[in-house]
């Protein structure tokens, strides 16, 4: 039999970080019931000061906030912590400010598990990942862990476009990874994934061990390259974070999660698809150092069978996709060239 943390050493040995930013567009009563999707249970799962509750820059969010927080203290008689920052500045900014805090004040907790705040990353999925992380453990010798929250579809949550275009990201990213890591004689390991060809890279429902969240949001600067530092905090929570922990030598992992079929409200849908995917692959190929004309075949071998082919809004799209990544990373390299799309094959 594999060893087993039972729930309650399982819930001492766990923080939980929740960035939380909401737009004017849910009302009041919609964010309060998001709110309390999302924090209502943590009672049963963990010590309510292990849940770090970070408000990006938004003055109603804190105040629907603050309510939850006393809410829950009147019936549990604990209180989250609750930060509430002074400006917005993105969710891997709230993420850092959040695990720094959760870190300082609680040396003896072993796994930090991010959650978005929109009620979407159900708290009964947490002890999975997190039992998962301590297996893993066991077998690497490490904390330099991230566990994935696998998701059973993208495109239902998020609608078509962002489904296609985040399963593209997270496919070109492993495949550059693969690259980077065999021009140094390394190989990534993606034998606890479940999905070797795309892993759910993009997944903001993660687990990371001590050791690497200390290495990522503590130790790490940020590497902005082709990102403004504006975009940086806000594109790169998941993207960026993977990239550097696998260089620094994490283990990734997934694990099933459900989620909602149709996410009820979310801030990245409000981005632009172009400039949220387009930056993050120029920012991969720039980290990464991929040549040009790599990152243009590794981003076409995956555009042929994409069912955002089959519109001509969806050609449309991906082909300005490529056209704006790698001008992106050309221009950050001072070079002129881009190597052009060939044809597709017009059968299948």
């Amino acid at each position: 039999m594999e060893p087993w943390i039972g729930h309650k050493q399982l819930g001492q040995s766990t923080g939980v970080v929740i960035p939380a930013y909401f737009s004017a567009k849910p009302s009041d009563e919609v964010v309060r019931h998001l709110l309390w999707v999302t924090l209502g249970d943590s009672p049963h799962y963990l010590p309510l000061d292990h849940v770090y509750v970070v408000v990006d820059g938004d003055a109603r969010t804190a105040r629907l906030a603050e309510e939850m927080r006393e809410a829950l203290a009147i019936e549990t008689g604990q209180r989250f912590a609750l930060l509430a920052l002074p400006e917005n500045l993105g969710k891997l900014g709230a993420m850092r400010e959040g695990i720094r805090a959760l870190l300082a004040e609680h040396p003896a907790i072993e796994w930090i598990v991010i959650r978005d705040g929109d009620g979407d990353h159900v708290l009964s999925a947490m002890p999975h990942l997190v039992r998962t992380a301590a297996f893993l453990r066991g077998v690497c010798g490490h904390s330099r862990l991230i566990v994935i929250g696998a998701r059973p579809s993208r495109h239902r949550p998020m609608g078509f476009g962002r489904g296609e275009l985040e399963r593209l990201l997270d496919a070109v990213t492993r495949e550059a990874l693969c690259y980077a890591l065999a021009r140094q004689g390394r190989a990534m390991d993606l034998r606890y994934c479940l999905n070797t060809e795309a892993p759910d890279l993009s997944s903001g429902y993660k687990a990371y061990g001590r050791e690497m969240a200390e290495w990522l949001f503590v130790r790490e600067a940020p590497n902005y390259l082709t990102l403004s530092e504006a975009d940086y905090w806000h594109y790169g929570p998941e993207t960026v974070t993977v990239v550097e922990a696998v260089l620094a030598g994490a283990t990734l992992a997934e694990v099933p999660r459900p989620t909602w079929d149709g996410q009820p409200t979310t801030s990245f849908g409000e981005f632009r698809l172009l400039s949220l995917y387009g930056e993050l692959l120029a920012w991969v190929w720039a980290r990464l150092e991929i040549p040009l004309e790599v990152a243009a075949c590794h981003l076409d071998n995956h555009i042929p069978g994409m069912l955002l082919r089959t519109t001509s809004e969806g050609r449309d799209l991906l082909e300005k996709l490529r056209a704006y990544a790698l001008e992106k990373v050309a221009r950050y390299r001072g070079e002129s060239a881009v190597p052009p799309a060939k044809p597709f094959l017009p059968f299948i």
